[in-house]
């Protein structure tokens, strides 16, 4: 690992600081609903060669929070079913879940931008289980690196929503047609927040633009595409460890503009007849 860090960060990839600040603060308040050591190192060690330290608003950091463990929940209800099985990360960031997740039989994935990739290996190492991939997600290329007949969990955490309906949709389909079963578990925002990236305070000073949205997991029936809706959970948790101004905000304002996603591809919708 690298003593000097180089921040050649850009547009998408320069966002992943704000869910590392976010799980910092988090781990750092006492009793806050997630706990993630490893991001505390990161950020400790990545802060002197980043200029303008950003905070981020509790509304994120409540967000990133719930939104963690949501996803935690679901990876390790996957990992129970298959533990064996092969998850990939989309756009990890310096996501750290893989740490604190792994079951020591699971193959995972990293996939990221090479800018974000470069970055990473400043404070991950590679083993026979877990490996970095340098590409976009658009590029299919990275899938033959999967088994075919191997379970598998795709994740993609605040990524989605900086990516145009045509590309989602491109991914979704591959994604349906070559890895046949597999699991899909994906951050998305309402169409409304999509449009108007300046009214996240977070989001100030970033090139970055949200893109895309949908109301629902199950707009994505009308999309063509094999898949089955299995369920979608909203921000409306542990709403006891939040400031009361923050619950009340994810109870109503906000009850369903963010969501967690989770489909299976490759398969029909169960119809009730």
């Amino acid at each position: 690992m690298n003593s000097a860090i180089q921040n050649n960060l850009t547009k998408v990839p320069e966002t992943m600081l704000i869910p590392l600040r976010a799980r910092y603060n988090e781990t750092k308040r006492p009793h806050g609903i997630i706990r993630d050591p490893k991001s505390v190192e990161i950020l400790d060690r990545i802060e002197p060669f980043f200029e303008g330290r950003r905070e981020v608003s509790i509304l994120s950091q409540m967000g990133v929070a719930v939104r963690t463990d949501i996803l935690d929940r679901l990876t390790l209800q996957f990992l129970e079913k298959h533990p064996n099985g092969f998850v990939v990360n989309l756009g990890c960031g310096l996501d750290t879940r893989f740490h604190r997740l792994d079951n020591g039989k699971v193959t995972w994935f990293d996939l990221d931008l090479p800018e974000g990739i470069d970055l990473r290996r400043n404070f991950f190492e590679e083993s026979e289980r877990f490996h970095f991939v340098a590409a976009s997600i658009l590029d299919p290329s990275w899938l033959d690196l999967l088994p075919k007949d191997a379970p598998k969990l795709f994740i993609a955490e605040g990524l989605l929503m900086y990516f145009t309906e045509e590309e989602v949709h491109s991914l979704l389909a591959t994604l349906a047609e070559r890895c046949p079963r597999s699991e899909f578990i994906f951050e998305a925002m309402s169409p409304r927040m999509a449009r108007h990236t300046e009214q996240h305070s977070d989001m100030k000073g970033y090139e970055a633009q949200f893109k895309w949205g949908i109301k629902s997991g199950r707009d994505l029936l009308n999309w063509g595409i094999k898949l089955r809706f299995e369920q979608e959970y909203f921000y409306n948790i542990h709403l006891k460890k939040m400031p009361w101004y923050v619950a009340l905000f994810y109870q109503t304002v906000a009850r369903r503009v963010m969501k967690i996603v989770h489909l299976t591809l490759g398969e029909e919708q169960l119809r009730v007849a």
